[in-house]
């Protein structure tokens, strides 16, 4: 586990909230001021996979140790609230105007001396015509909205992408979600990557190579589909078209390359901007990507994306509180 320094030092006020993004794999807390800034942060490897249902609130207690406070409520988004997370929340159905959140917030009875709240999923149809959902990724559209809102662009239309291990497109109009659409991409890179005969026995490098990127991007814009230009990753390979340095980026390219063009030509108008919010490494990729159609296009840091989201909930929740304690 990592953390910054220790919590409640010299300063003389308490603060607004605890922040956590509880996933798969990670377990992230941040502890917010009441201006919004990051007083202290930790973070552990306590993810959902490696947790029983009923070590949720040890493992939590544990982690925030010191900053476990009465008047400090902590809020929570992730798969923390999915089936096999320490409660499972509802989805809550599109459309749904995203402040609305804050009025569906599923608190929790616990033995933790403040208030424990998980964030709800969504739940809509995709441009298939078929179910989808999300889980985590409505904090982050959240505080896509509130940074929207900072950069004068609340009245527009914005298309936002989440790339990540399942990415997510979604129309966003004045914090309204109709719609979604989510992407295997990023689990399909990671097990062709891991798994499949395709890179046997190639590097991995942990820096893009542009160019094998920039060819599995313009492979994908050719005729035969998805599953020949798959194919094409070892084939050119094998007959020295494709230098093996860069034939994971190529990979890359053509998962991403499909993402990117069969997402953009399923929207209803054309694009000409879309906000990425993801890690710096993805952000790069789709901006790549997003550049090949001639979009423009924004990037947020997920992270950040999702403290905004979880701050803006925990200020409603305080704002509602003093409207109930005025009328009494």
């Amino acid at each position: 586990m990592t953390q910054t320094r220790p919590v409640f030092d010299s300063d003389p006020f308490v603060p607004l909230c605890i922040a956590v993004d509880w996933g798969t794999t990670n377990l992230r807390a941040f502890l917010m001021g009441q201006t919004g800034h990051i007083r202290a942060k930790r973070s552990s490897d306590r993810g959902m996979l490696t947790l029983n249902s009923d070590e949720f609130e040890s493992v939590l207690q544990d982690f925030l140790g010191d900053w476990l406070h009465p008047d400090v409520p902590i809020y929570m988004a992730g798969m923390v609230g999915s089936r096999g997370g320490w409660q499972e929340v509802p989805y809550q159905v599109c459309p749904m105007q995203l402040d609305t959140l804050a009025e569906h917030l599923c608190w929790l009875d616990s033995h933790l001396p403040c208030e424990v709240a998980i964030v709800p999923g969504l739940q809509g149809i995709g441009i298939s015509g078929h179910f989808d959902v999300m889980r985590g990724e409505e904090t982050q559209l959240l505080g896509a909205m509130d940074w929207l809102y900072e950069q004068g662009q609340a009245d527009q239309a914005v298309l936002c992408c989440l790339p990540g291990t399942h990415s997510k497109w979604v129309p966003l109009l004045k914090g309204e979600v109709t719609q979604f659409s989510t992407s295997f991409s990023g689990e399909m890179f990671a097990r062709l990557s891991n798994e499949s005969s395709l890179v046997k026995g190639l590097p991995k490098q942990d820096s893009l190579n542009k160019e094998g990127f920039q060819q599995g991007l313009l492979a994908s814009q050719q005729a035969g589909g998805l599953l020949h230009h798959l194919f094409s990753v070892r084939s050119d390979s094998v007959c020295g078209r494709l230098p093996e340095e860069q034939v994971r980026d190529y990979l890359s390219g053509i998962v991403i390359g499909h993402d990117v063009n069969d997402m953009l030509a399923a929207q209803p108008q054309p694009i000409s901007s879309v906000l990425i919010v993801g890690s710096e490494h993805l952000c790069e990729r789709y901006q790549v990507a997003l550049s090949f159609h001639q979009v423009a296009s924004q990037c947020l840091d997920a992270s950040e994306a999702s403290i905004r989201g979880l701050t803006r909930l925990a200020r409603q929740q305080v704002r509602q509180e003093q409207q109930i304690g005025e009328k009494k």
